[in-house]
């Protein structure tokens, strides 16, 4: 009986747990299984989204077919090789405008292309108005080797801050172009690097070669010299060549740079063969072998007057070559040597066109990327060659398309005999050459003034204006 009483004891005590038990909440998980993203069968795809390249934007301002296709080939090359890291968008600017956009920039706080294409003799008065970056930071030693120093130099402020990449060169693009079916017809062999003419030559065998309409030479009995057909050697006599051209025409003959400091003072200092050079530059008009329109000759009108046969000799820029090719595909042309003496050294200056990289860039490095990978030789190769321009890095000779170009052996060899300079920078230089030197030098190309009398002239003015 007591053992009975025990088990209905035990028996009770577990019905009342379970009774409990059953009362209980059930517990419930803490988090969600995870649902599949993918189908049945598919790995699970756990990689982050690809980011979307960083984007700079590039304003060129190049001004004739060739030189936008060459800016814009590069521009293609980079983003294919940069693919979903870096892309560069093209903007066109124009050449006469990039004050105006970069002004507009600085007093805006930006909103505009984080690179520009400039010129050294500009870069320097954007730096002092801080209008653009110190590209020093960017720079490594792989980068500063793809330009000469004084080409570095030519792109530098005076407190050492480097301001632009490297494009194209700015000396050392002369040439004079000649038809070789007038010279065949004349009897006259072309000059070359090895046998370059002399300003003499090239005076008497320009004669040779002006003819009138009924084939009488200048010089010769019943020329008519208001019925030209052809005339021996035209070139731009506007204010703007009569300095820069004849510049680089009167230093080969000097050795040294004509506008510079002596002393701690800027001046314009010649010598006698330099002065001479200069004369022969200015004077073709007086010898009779240019006319007298060539006083504001612009730069389209000469090509056209020389593809048309109205002159046998021009002197002209190396990016005359692509103009003249695109613009009269039928006209055979070739080019020879500037005039020089054999054993001159062309003493040229330092600088040319670049990259500058705005103030209010927001991609600086990406930016650096694209300016100095332009500089490598293949790449700089394509876009000089597009703007008819020795490269700024002249390995870039060495490639397509100038390799198999033999018009830039020319070229080629100017740089053989070539020693760069680098003039500092003056801020009175723009009011010097267009109030003083231009005007005065036009008055020498009409004949007006004697080239002694506007040598000193220009001497006083220099002084004066220069160190002011």
């Amino acid at each position: 009986m007591k053992q009975k009483s025990r088990l209905f004891v035990v028996f009770s005590l577990l019905m009342a747990v379970l009774m409990l038990m059953g009362c209980a909440p059930v517990a419930t998980p803490t988090t969600a299984p995870e649902q599949p993203t993918t189908a049945p069968g598919q790995p699970t795809n756990t990689a982050e989204p690809p980011a979307a390249p960083v984007k700079v934007q590039y304003w060129s301002n190049g001004w004739f077919p060739a030189s936008i296709d060459g800016r814009k080939a590069v521009v293609d090359k980079f983003n294919q090789e940069y693919k979903g890291r870096i892309e560069v968008e093209y903007i066109q600017g124009d050449w006469g405008a990039a004050l105006q956009y970069i002004q507009s920039g600085a007093a805006a706080g930006g909103g505009i292309a984080c690179l520009m294409d400039g010129g050294s003799w500009e870069a320097p008065d954007y730096y002092r108005k801080d209008y653009v970056n110190d590209l020093r930071p960017y720079i490594t030693p792989e980068i500063k080797a793809l330009m000469i120093d004084e080409q570095w130099n030519a792109r530098s402020a005076e407190d050492g801050a480097i301001l632009m990449s490297g494009t194209v060169m700015g000396d050392l693009m002369l040439t004079l172009m000649y038809n070789p079916e007038y010279f065949e017809a004349a009897g006259i062999e072309p000059a070359t690097v090895d046998n370059p003419w002399t300003w003499d030559v090239l005076y008497e065998n320009a004669r040779l070669l002006t003819v009138d309409a009924n084939g009488k030479h200048l010089g010769e009995a019943g020329f008519d010299k208001t019925n030209v057909a052809h005339w021996g050697y035209v070139q731009r006599l506007d204010s703007e060549k009569v300095l820069e051209n004849g510049l680089a025409m009167a230093q080969m003959a000097t050795g040294e740079a004509i506008i510079r400091q002596e002393n701690g003072r800027w001046g314009w200092f010649i010598n006698e063969q330099g002065a001479l050079a200069y004369e022969r530059y200015l004077t073709p008009i007086l010898a009779g072998i240019t006319p007298e329109a060539a006083i504001g000759l612009g730069g389209d009108t000469l090509e056209q007057m020389f593809a048309e046969g109205k002159a046998a000799i021009i002197l002209r820029e190396t990016f005359a070559i692509p103009t003249l090719h695109m613009n009269f595909p039928d006209f055979n042309f070739a080019v020879m040597p500037i005039p020089m003496n054999i054993g001159f050294t062309m003493f040229y200056n330092a600088g040319g066109e670049g990259m500058v990289m705005t103030k209010n860039c927001d991609q600086p490095e990406a930016a650096a990327e694209f300016m100095f990978w332009v500089m490598k030789a293949e790449n700089n190769a394509i876009f000089a060659y597009g703007n008819g321009m020795p490269p700024a890095n002249t390995e870039g000779l060495e490639f397509e398309p100038f390799k198999s170009d033999p018009t830039w052996d020319i070229i080629s060899y100017y740089l053989t005999i070539g020693v760069p300079y680098v003039t500092p920078f003056n801020p009175n230089m723009t009011e010097f050459r267009d109030t003083v030197v231009a005007p005065i030098l036009m008055e020498v190309a009409a004949g007006t003034k004697s080239f002694a009398d506007a040598n000193k002239l220009i001497q006083e003015q220099a002084d004066l204006l220069l160190n002011r």
